[in-house]
């Protein structure tokens, strides 16, 4: 059994069904990003969206243009700051300032984590102050909701990264686990909730020669992964950064690291199955609802009244 291990070893492991290199697009008011799960069909992805990565590189002063007021209904947003730091270090102007459609404000920095139940919708914006320069690597997933979900009031978690649980399975080589949600996750447990859509959401890092078993629980039947970093073996296929994985319906997860250290993330999910229907940034089940949320929208009618918890 190797260190990092919840138990069980090779067999039962999730397999790679699929393995792609995702195409890069532009998103917002005009930056790249890794559209992770492009060409999958939706009932795969069940109950996950999109997953977009914005990867990690280095923007000079008032190049990153950010992402202008807009809305959205129907679903669960998750942006996850996985790195931002200045060109000279850590500093106060770190971070992604955000405002929603009633004027609350919050900043997410390195490490945080949001959870955004949009339901009935919300409108918000993300920017960057302009005289900012460093690196950024963020990820945005978003997660369905059930139809009868679907019209709840926006309710929004921001996780400071110092309350999400952050585990050391193995010492040496160095093996942790950041839960981002998630529930008895080698013994530790996010604060922030889904609550209508049980899921995992795992940072995983493992340093050369590491290994890593993990149980997501069976209901949890869609697991995927994306590598961000390295090289790893997942479950008996050598992957590589930039690639995503469509993984089997296994019991464990077994990750090893390899000769470099390798970093991937992790998600897993109940199935909602229900149909589909969605246009830019509304998510609802037919084509009808689509478009009374685009009467909504145009009459200013949208917006259901926020709440906002902060952990911090």
């Amino acid at each position: 059994q190797p260190a990092g291990a919840e138990g069980a070893g090779a067999a039962g492991a999730m397999a790679v069904e699929r393995k792609t290199r995702p195409p890069q697009r532009s998103e917002g008011a005009g930056f790249l990003i890794v559209d992770i799960m492009s060409g999958i069909p939706d009932e795969r992805l069940d109950p996950f969206l999109i997953w977009h990565e914005l990867p990690r590189s280095f923007h000079p002063p008032g190049t990153m243009p950010g992402a202008p007021m807009h809305p959205h209904r129907g679903f669960s947003e998750c942006p996850y700051a996985k790195e931002m730091v200045g060109k000279d270090g850590p500093g106060p102007m770190d971070c992604f300032l955000g405002k929603d459609h009633e004027g609350n404000k919050h900043s997410m920095r390195q490490g945080d984590f949001e959870f955004g139940q949009v339901g009935q919708g919300f409108m918000h914006e993300g920017v960057i102050d302009k005289h900012w320069s460093g690196y950024m690597h963020f990820f945005q997933l978003w997660i369905n909701l059930p139809r009868k979900n679907k019209m709840d009031p926006p309710r929004i978690i921001n996780c400071a990264s110092a309350k999400l649980p952050f585990v050391e399975v193995s010492a040496s080589p160095k093996v942790t686990v950041k839960v981002l949600l998630g529930e008895n996750v080698f013994g530790a447990t996010s604060p922030v909730v889904s609550r209508h859509v049980p899921a995992q959401y795992l940072d995983l890092e493992l340093a050369a020669g590491g290994q890593l078993v993990h149980h997501p629980p069976p209901e949890m039947q869609t697991r995927l992964a994306y590598v961000y970093r390295g090289q790893p073996v997942v479950g008996g296929t050598r992957c590589s950064a930039g690639e995503f994985l469509l993984l089997t319906h296994g019991e464990h997860l077994m990750v090893e690291a390899g000769r470099e250290d390798a970093g991937l993330l992790f998600i897993a999910g109940r199935k909602i199955g229900e149909p589909i229907a969605k246009h830019g940034p509304f998510v609802m089940n037919s084509r009808a609802e689509l478009d009374q949320c685009m009467r909504d929208f145009q009459a200013k009618k949208l917006c259901g009244n926020m709440t906002r918890e902060v952990i911090a």
